[in-house]
């Protein structure tokens, strides 16, 4: 009689813990269940003191105490299987692998997901098996296995629905959607999730049209639907917060933090992802603070603050492989390859996108595929290596085709537009900037996404610089600071004001081309964009040295150079090795300039940037003339107007062309001049020649009148030279004068 009389008081404190817990009173359901479960206990009953440890179980996870709930449902395990209640197991070790999912342990969540199968399965329960599979689902899927991940949830879906159990059919029909979405596979994806929303409606389970509200969204916002997204995760939000579903409400937060980075709001982004982040802190979320890491990676590289871009999605990648979550991870590590790049660490950056690329390929993902092949591609071509930066980018264009992604095509279009204009092919280079800018604007017209016109403007700018058509390389450069500053674009704005620089110089507006280029330096310091910051310094330096300021020209290239070297940027290199050759040979030290002229032109060479190289084989001519070692000068001057002729012949445009040539009137002239030293009539006829038949009549005056101006400086009368000396005169400067009637014809 005393016992019935303890097992109704256990039964009654069961039920009060039970209802204290539905209703949201911790505190009281923590009290009566840990009395219900010691007076099971003292009554030998396993299976009821389990029920009671089972609900105190639940009752830590809501309060935040996932450790104290991983052991109760431990206990709860033990408790059934001494009472041989084994649908009861199932049902705990279930629960005990969302406790251990949540913690990230992912492993250790697989192997109670599928004994709970196995035990369901024993227990022939539907429902249970449609749940287990469900989970085991997630687990494939957030590893990376979609064809696992998909049998799990056809298996959970067929399951549910023969046990007419909807709110587990509707899961299973999300992940299923949310697995297709993460394999691009966009129309399966959405008809699956809009199944399973409309499951959820007519259960009424709100929790899940929450849920399902956010992989809409993801879905749209992966397919390009930007503003159909952003309602997706603003109607998840305003679901969510009138049921108190906290993580639902942070997960459409952080759908709309993507989503602000996209279109250029980065404030809107920061504040979305720290609301996210907070409420993934306090309900114990794994996967969602390293989520909230990727973000903030994005808008801090997205800002240049790129030492704490770096160390974001560093966290990020710690948790995402400790969560065993594939996908997340290749994604956080392609944000690290990128914010590596633009601080000029290459070797680091090349290392992340080859590892982001192999791990793309294993859990098929031909997007971050083709951004790990697009980033390679770019290291390719600054270290100079256009053999292998080409096909690169090709492999990177196929993919992004496949998805019609215009942003990352836009991207394409423009790196294979700065190989062309590095190989001195000029119309091909215009042709792919065009394109640029037409995917770019077709990006944003279709998705509101900000896409790289600034830089594509920016590089028409440079494109124009080569061609000669300074006022159009002006116009360009302004449009492309325009833009950046428009587009959020903190690379974009060091790469506008750089290329601002360089036309004030080529316009040889000293004074202006100096206040540039240290605006240039500050917006590269503020965004730690190491090579800008060098380049700049070597603008500076190239100002020095029409400034005839020698010594403190050389000081300058030298202290870019090793920052330069450090960033494996080959160009960069090459044209301060030039520019310091300049300086060195006006300082008396022929050698060293040489030295550097040979080393600029071999980088210039291995790159196959041939205009590049032509500067540098003309300073190599220069300094030769110093011996003077006339028939090696001739020879690298030929040698530098033979690769300018063969990028000037590439020009289709007549006008174009011409104006190309009228560029190099002075490399010309010197040639010209050097062959006369050497008293050869017909090597300076043939360039007077040559370049006359090229180049347009202000061109050609240009060229003549540097002519003149060579032909004056040499002495032809006087008692201070021997006869020989000045018969050898007046035949270099009669060979001028041929030259320059030939140039002004």
């Amino acid at each position: 009689m005393a016992q019935d009389v303890a097992r109704d008081e256990a039964l009654e404190q069961l039920r009060a813990g039970q209802e204290a817990l539905a209703q949201g009173r911790i505190e009281r359901a923590t009290q009566a269940l840990g009395q219900a479960e010691t007076a099971f206990n003292q009554l030998e009953d396993s299976e009821r003191a389990g029920d009671a440890r089972i609900a105190l179980a639940e009752a830590q996870r809501q309060n935040g105490a996932t450790d104290r709930a991983a052991a109760s449902y431990e206990r709860a395990i033990e408790l059934y299987k001494q009472a041989s209640a084994t649908k009861r197991e199932a049902a705990a070790t279930l629960a005990l692998g969302h406790i251990e999912r949540q913690r990230g342990r992912i492993d250790t969540a697989w192997q109670h997901y599928f004994l709970a199968l196995r035990l369901f399965e024993k227990e022939h329960d539907a429902r249970g098996q449609a749940n287990a599979s469900l989970a085991l689902g997630h687990i494939e899927r957030q590893r990376g296995r979609y064809a696992r991940a998909a049998e799990y949830y056809g298996k959970a879906r067929s399951l549910a629905h023969d046990a007419h159990d909807r709110v587990a059919e509707a899961d299973a029909a999300r992940g299923e959607g949310e697995m297709l979405t993460a394999n691009s596979s966009y129309s399966p994806a959405e008809s699956a999730l809009q199944r399973a929303l409309t499951l959820y409606q007519q259960t009424r389970d709100q929790f899940g049209e929450v849920d399902t509200l956010n992989s809409l969204g993801r879905l749209q916002m992966d397919s390009g639907a930007i503003e159909a997204a952003a309602t997706s995760y603003g109607q998840a939000i305003a679901q969510a917060s009138p049921v108190e579903y906290e993580l639902g409400e942070a997960d459409g937060a952080l759908g709309l933090a993507e989503i602000a980075i996209k279109t250029g709001r980065l404030d809107q982004a920061l504040a979305s992802a720290m609301k996210a982040g907070s409420t993934y802190g306090e309900n114990s979320s794994a996967l969602g603070g390293a989520e909230v890491n990727r973000v903030l990676g994005e808008i801090n590289m997205r800002r240049g603050q790129l030492l704490q871009a770096n160390t974001s999605f560093e966290r990020a990648m710690r948790a995402f492989r400790t969560l065993r979550a594939q996908v997340p991870y290749t994604r956080a590590m392609l944000g690290a390859a990128e914010s590596n790049r633009r601080r000029g660490s290459t070797s680091k950056a090349e290392d992340f996108f080859t590892e982001a690329q192999t791990l793309a390929g294993e859990v098929t993902q031909p997007m971050l595929e083709g951004e790990a092949l697009l980033g390679l591609g770019r290291i390719a071509r600054v270290r100079g290596r256009t053999e292998i930066a080409e096909p690169l980018l090709t492999q990177a264009r196929k993919r992004f085709d496949a998805h019609k992604d215009h942003s990352q095509l836009a991207h394409i279009s423009l790196e294979q537009a700065r190989l062309a204009l590095t190989g001195g092919r000029l119309d091909e280079a215009i042709h792919l900037t065009q394109q640029t800018i037409r995917q770019a604007r077709k990006a944003s017209a279709s998705t509101g996404e900000r896409s790289p016109e600034a830089m594509a403007n920016a590089l028409w700018a440079s494109i124009s610089m080569t061609l000669g058509q300074t006022g159009q390389a002006r116009a360009h450069a302004h449009e492309a600071s325009h833009l950046a500053e428009e587009e959020a674009d903190e690379q974009a704005q060091v790469e506008a004001c750089l290329v601002a620089a360089e036309v004030e110089l080529l316009s040889e507006n000293l004074q202006s081309a100096v206040n540039a280029y240290h605006h240039a330096q500050t917006v590269a310091q503020a965004h730690e964009a190491t090579v800008a910051d060098a380049s700049a310094s070597v603008g500076l330096g190239r100002i020095m040295l029409r400034r005839e300021l020698w010594e403190e020209a050389a000081t300058t290239l030298n202290e870019a150079l090793p920052r330069l070297r450090a960033a494996e940027d080959v160009a960069a290199q090459a044209l301060a090795l030039v520019s310091l050759g300049e300086a060195r040979r006006n300082l008396d030290d022929a050698t060293g300039a040489l030295a550097a002229c040979e080393q600029a032109a071999r980088l210039a060479h291995e790159s196959g940037n041939p205009l590049l190289e032509a500067e540098a084989l003309a300073g190599e001519a220069r300094a030769l003339l110093v011996d003077p070692e006339l028939e090696a000068a001739v020879g690298r001057y030929q040698q530098a107007l033979a690769l300018v002729e063969r990028v000037g012949q590439s020009v289709a445009d007549l006008g174009d062309r011409a104006a190309f040539f009228d560029g190099y009137a002075a490399l010309y002239a010197e040639a010209v001049f050097a062959a006369a030293r050497e008293r050869s009539q017909a090597i300076s006829l043939e360039v007077a020649t040559s370049f006359a038949t090229r180049a347009t009549r202000p061109g050609r005056h240009t060229a003549a009148q540097r002519v003149r101006e060579f032909a004056r400086s040499i002495q032809t009368s006087g008692r201070d030279l021997e006869p020989e000396e000045l018969e050898r005169n007046k035949q270099v400067v009669a060979l001028l004068d041929a030259a320059r009637k030939a140039l002004a014809r």
